[in-house]
């Protein structure tokens, strides 16, 4: 066993003194972290690591938290001390290595540069993984180490047992430089072995020495590693290592999308799966932008409600949680994810046949759902969400269909009924309740109540009405935007205004023809048509779809 693993475990039973939890978590949590750390890198863990970089922070809170914990830390982030190194050919990336004793690599070489071959493969993944995310991304590369071990960037080749590998902080708080280390083989405890276990830790750890020139914060650990398994597809889509760690997350679908802990951190990769196909990589660096000035939950908040994108955060967990629906036999690559068919299936909170009237009862936390599937005789059917408070926060959507025949989905948001008219035979309606709301602050997530009624031989609401708006009021200083769904009975080209109190015209929508429906496209970020944000006052929206003439009253707060 290695020399570090007896001080980790002084370290592991002198956290459970600490009084205060450290970035989030309890100390029970940051024990079994570190005990689970410990393990991998002997090599008896039960399944392998995937990430070291959890247990690095929790040794960083540690010692910040009391200075007693310095000299574990700076044990347990030393940097290692190897014979030889090779400097990939563009300059940037140092790789420190043995050919003899515990932490050899295999000595075959039949690449130009003489070197390993396990050593060249691993160069040419941190260069293609650099291309990606600086290059074509445009993300910042990460800080200089002032020259440590040589100029550039330095990667470590160790056995790490069954640990993937980690990346090492060397600055106390905000951001700065970082080593790697990665295991010397990827053998039998891996779940990817050889080259492709090499090749998507390199690119997932380069990922966060990149993530580490903008900001180190503990209590986005979870979006750290979401993000950085996100990256591993992008970078090697042929491996799919992510795929081991999405088996916890579709059976828990009511565990909070930013919650860590039993690799959910790593398998919720899919919710930046989802919005980049959805909307485009970027956002992944805007998202990064925007955590220099707010945790990371409140910044992806921030960045879908800017107004900058045609979706609000609300409606891309909505959605995000649909698709989650559609893997296994239910997959399309088209419309949902690429790799949906090898994902898991997602887990029913409970399966009914019935044709009576029923109501499914529930709690759920923030950014977490539960599904349902009810099989009905040939009768309509109406589902409504009740809810404690704040039905602005809640979303459900209806998914009747087979694979054979295609899936249709009905969404609303706790706002009116959803009808789902009669089928000509028996059918499955398979319903997804979701809290889309974000958490109101980070170490306060309450879970709320909510009761899902469903009615059969309902008539279809064929009545077409401009909902409330909201939030309102609106708060231009939150960064967040105005929504004003409304209900269609048949097909319509939509038109809006916003106008001032004294009848000034300041902004126009033109939405072009929508079907008939449930539909939260009509969305204004407090702006006029020149860009500017407007003044705090009483606005007023003029909406007209068809017949139906609708004026609603807002009121904006600039700051």
């Amino acid at each position: 066993m290695k020399t570090l693993m007896p001080r980790l475990s002084a370290l592991v039973l002198a956290l459970g003194l600490l009084a205060l939890p450290l970035h989030g978590q309890s100390r029970l949590e940051l024990e079994q972290l570190l005990s689970q750390y410990q393990q991998a890198r002997a090599g008896l863990s039960i399944e392998p690591v995937k990430c070291g970089f959890p247990a690095m922070a929790a040794l960083q809170a540690a010692r910040q938290a009391d200075g007693q914990w310095q000299a574990l830390w700076k044990t347990a982030s030393a940097r290692p001390s190897l014979p030889q190194s090779y400097v990939t050919a563009d300059g940037k990336f140092r790789f420190h290595y043995a050919t003899s004793g515990p932490n050899a690599v295999s000595p075959t070489s039949t690449n130009p540069a003489g070197v390993p071959d396990f050593v060249y493969e691993a160069g040419l993944a941190a260069q293609q993984a650099h291309r990606l995310l600086v290059e074509e991304l445009g993300m910042q590369p990460p800080p200089s180490d002032n020259g440590l071990d040589g100029a550039e960037y330095d990667f470590y080749l160790l056995d790490l047992g069954n640990l993937y590998g980690d990346t090492n902080p060397e600055f106390s708080g905000g951001s700065g430089p970082s080593f790697i280390r990665l295991d010397n083989d990827y053998g039998p405890g891996f779940y990817s072995r050889g080259l492709d276990g090499l090749r998507v830790t390199v690119a997932h750890e380069y990922f966060h020495a990149v993530q580490l020139s903008y900001v180190f914060r503990g209590e986005d650990i979870f979006f750290f590693e979401m993000s950085s398994t996100w990256f591993e597809e992008v970078a090697h889509p042929e491996v799919n290592d992510y795929f081991q760690y999405l088996r916890y997350w579709f059976r828990n679908p009511q565990v909070p999308l930013n919650a860590t802990g039993n690799y959910h951190e790593y398998g919720s990769a899919i919710w930046l799966h989802y919005l980049t196909k959805r909307l485009q990589p970027g956002l992944v660096r805007e998202f990064w932008e925007r955590m220099l000035r707010e945790p990371a939950i409140f910044a992806i908040q921030s960045v879908l409600g800017a107004g900058n994108h045609p979706i609000t955060f609300g409606q891309a967990m909505q959605e995000f949680c649909s698709w989650n629906f559609f893997t296994q036999e239910r997959a399309d690559p088209e419309l949902y994810y690429p790799d949906g068919e090898d994902y898991p299936r997602i887990q029913m909170q409970a399966v009914q046949t019935t044709a009576r009237d029923t109501t499914l009862s529930g709690r759920l936390p923030p950014l977490a759902a539960h599904y349902y599937q009810l099989v009905r005789t040939a009768r309509s059917a109406q589902l409504l969400l009740e809810v404690d408070a704040d039905p602005g926060r809640w979303a459900i959507t209806a998914i009747t269909g087979t694979p054979d025949e295609g899936f249709r989905l009905l969404v609303d948001q706790a706002m009116a009924p959803v009808t789902l008219a009669a089928s000509a035979n028996e059918d499955t309606i398979n319903i997804v309740v979701a809290n889309v709301g974000g958490p109101a602050s980070l170490g306060q997530s309450p879970a709320a109540n909510y009761a899902l009624q469903v009615k059969y031989g309902v008539p279809p609401q064929l009545e077409s009405v401009l909902e409330r708006p909201r939030p309102n009021p609106l708060r231009l200083s939150s960064g967040g935007v105005l929504i004003f769904p409304y209900r269609l009975a048949t097909r319509e080209r939509v038109k809006a205004a916003i106008v001032r109190e004294d009848g000034r015209v300041i902004r126009e929508f033109d939405l072009g023809s929508r079907s008939a429906g449930f539909h939260t496209d009509l969305i204004w970020n407090g702006r006029d048509a020149s860009g500017e944000a407007v003044s705090s006052g009483v606005y007023f929206l003029r909406f007209r779809a068809g017949a139906l003439i609708e004026t609603a009253k807002v009121v904006v707060i600039a700051n």
